[in-house]
């Protein structure tokens, strides 16, 4: 026959291991969703990660379209003065001696 000592011995021992593992799972648990390395860092690199490699591809079409400019500029037959009038109506530049003569566009 037990008595009652040593029944009330057993009870802490019988709570005291799943109160430890509960504690345990609570801690491991806890850094898996919030930790520096956990799930929702994770969700937070691999978002930044995609807005990263938005920008670039951004970047490498406007660096495409510039090299693309650049190429065309290079062209042997490409003639001054086309260009300098070119240039002078995209920015609306013109010399005090230059006679201007508005014509009708398409």
């Amino acid at each position: 026959m037990v008595s009652k000592n040593q029944h009330m011995l057993l009870r802490p021992r019988q709570i005291l291991a799943p109160v430890i593992f509960a504690t345990v799972f609570g801690y491991f648990g806890y850094h898996l969703v919030n930790g520096d390395r956990g799930l929702l860092a994770m969700v937070h690199l691999q978002r930044e990660t995609l807005i990263a490699d938005q920008n670039l591809a951004e970047a490498e079409t406007a660096r495409k379209i510039w090299e693309r400019r650049v190429v065309e500029l290079r062209n042997p037959s490409l003639d001054p003065d086309m260009l300098d009038e070119r240039a002078r109506v995209l920015l609306n530049y013109a010399d005090k001696d230059d006679i201007i003569v508005f014509t009708q566009t398409r």
